[in-house]
């Protein structure tokens, strides 16, 4: 019987080393010393001395020459601000939202907030001959759509009233659909699914989850609109565990942090 070869390890001890550094700079609030670094990876300043000569030579962290700590400079900043991250989120997102069409055999979109607007950015459409499509580049109101509203939740109090303050659909909301509104978006705060049935047209169910991460400013909408009376309709939990499972390959192929799961019984 022959042996079980174990899989190659590519490990790079040393990068690996310096990117441990970075992170636990960035998580910093105050510049370290070269032991307190030491102290919290768990590795002898010997150890650690060549990695930090070589971060501050290459322009990533500074050290005080005063005080001997270090700190990070803005190079990591400049370099990530060349490349637009929700340009990333959607070149990664193309894939999986392909994949989640093709079993859950839906068409999906995925969009964001521009210019006060939810806008449709992308789509994979289902191989499915009878379909329900979202055209890329349509934009519609924020406040009246699921994946407007679920974009709206998730941002800041600040930042969401600078929003409603000049929207024409919002001012104009008589005050029980006002309150419906807030009750709505109270709803997507605790769950982090948002969903409505015969809100765009009678016979259609709307289900949206958040990719991206709202602490780093990069947040999209992905939805699925079905039919609710088609011999085909999937159960709505069913679709939403297939949109929460896209959700999570974007953000993982995208390298963000994984927030909080939603909570489908809030929702079911």
């Amino acid at each position: 019987m022959s042996e079980m070869r174990s899989a190659p390890n590519y490990s790079v001890p040393a990068l690996e080393k310096g990117l441990a550094v970075v992170e636990l700079l960035a998580r910093a609030s105050e510049p370290l010393s070269l032991s307190q670094i030491s102290e919290m990876m768990a590795n002898s300043t010997s150890q650690l001395f060549r990695t930090m000569n070589c971060l501050v030579d290459s322009g990533y962290v500074i050290k005080d020459e005063i005080h001997g700590k270090y700190s990070l400079t803005l190079k990591l900043f400049e370099l990530a601000n060349r490349h637009s991250p929700l340009k990333h989120l959607l070149r990664v997102a193309i894939l999986p939202m392909q994949e989640l069409a093709r079993t859950i055999r839906e068409s999906c979109h995925i969009s964001i907030i521009q210019h006060r607007q939810l806008l449709v950015v992308g789509q994979a459409e289902s191989p499915e001959k009878v379909q329900i499509s979202v055209s890329v580049g349509t934009s519609f109101p924020l406040v009246s759509t699921v994946s407007g509203r679920l974009l709206l939740a998730v941002m800041d109090e600040t930042g969401r009233s600078a929003i409603l303050q000049e929207d024409a659909d919002y001012r104009q909301m008589p005050a029980g659909e006002r309150e419906l509104f807030w009750e709505r978006i109270a709803q997507i705060q605790s769950s982090g699914i948002s969903s409505a049935v015969g809100e765009s047209f009678i016979g259609l169910q709307d289900t949206a989850v958040l990719v991206g991460n709202p602490a780093v400013g990069v947040t999209a909408a992905i939805a699925i609109t079905q039919l609710t009376a088609s011999r085909q309709s999937r159960d709505p939990r069913e679709v939403t565990d297939a949109l929460l499972s896209c959700a999570r390959q974007i953000n993982q192929r995208a390298g963000l942090t994984e927030i909080a799961e939603p909570q489908l019984s809030q929702v079911f």
